[in-house]
């Protein structure tokens, strides 16, 4: 008898150096930021672009990038050009949160995508117990989830239960695995988080 995996692709957590944190923070603090709601799917009312941040995480990210591909070499998959091209980090920008917003499941263009936490202002603890889905057989208030199918097509949920222990942390997958943030309920301070698209620099 002999047994075959099927094909599939993970994710990657991280703990992001801490002088990384400190230089985002101060650009996200400042007070001219241009607005690109129009083009992403969350239903949140404060979303920028933050393109300084881009040459300060560029080396880091591109460290995520050659981990992913020693565990599952997803970038050979990607074979519709007809020469390698490097990658390039195209886009970041920062989410600040509130109470009640959420951001429904959807994916991202480019090849490699991110998430980061810089502020989130609760305890999983404290919305399972005080949030509306109390009572529910699926209390994820506050949750980050990545959404995938198994060979027969049913639907697999990976909860990630992102809380205040979860600053300081990025997850790194691919560009187009579906993924979902959850409103939180317990707090009237911002979750600011950080995301970013990586693709192909055909311009090179």
């Amino acid at each position: 008898m002999s047994e075959y995996d099927l094909e599939n692709f993970g994710y990657i957590i991280d703990n992001v150096p801490y002088p990384l944190i400190v230089k985002l923070k101060e650009i996200i603090a400042e007070k001219e930021l241009e607005k690109t709601n129009h083009d992403l799917a969350g239903n949140i009312k404060k979303e920028f672009l933050i393109p300084k941040a881009r040459p300060i995480f560029q080396e880091y990210l591109y460290g995520l990038v050659d981990k992913y591909e020693k565990k599952y070499s997803y970038l050979a998959t990607i074979n519709f050009l007809n020469d390698n091209v490097p990658l390039v980090l195209d886009t970041m920008w920062v989410n600040f949160q509130e109470k009640h917003e959420f951001n429904p499941a959807h994916t991202h263009s480019g090849v490699f995508s991110f998430a980061l936490w810089l502020q989130v202002p609760y305890l999983i603890e404290e919305e399972k117990a005080k949030g509306p889905g109390k009572e529910s057989n699926t209390n994820v208030p506050g949750f980050f989830q990545f959404i995938t199918s198994t060979s027969l097509g049913n639907i697999v949920i990976k909860d990630i239960p992102v809380d205040k222990r979860w600053e300081g942390k990025i997850a790194f997958f691919p560009a187009k695995m579906h993924h979902q943030v959850l409103p939180f309920y317990t707090s009237d301070e911002y979750r600011i988080s950080v995301s970013g698209n990586i693709k192909l620099d055909v311009k090179k």
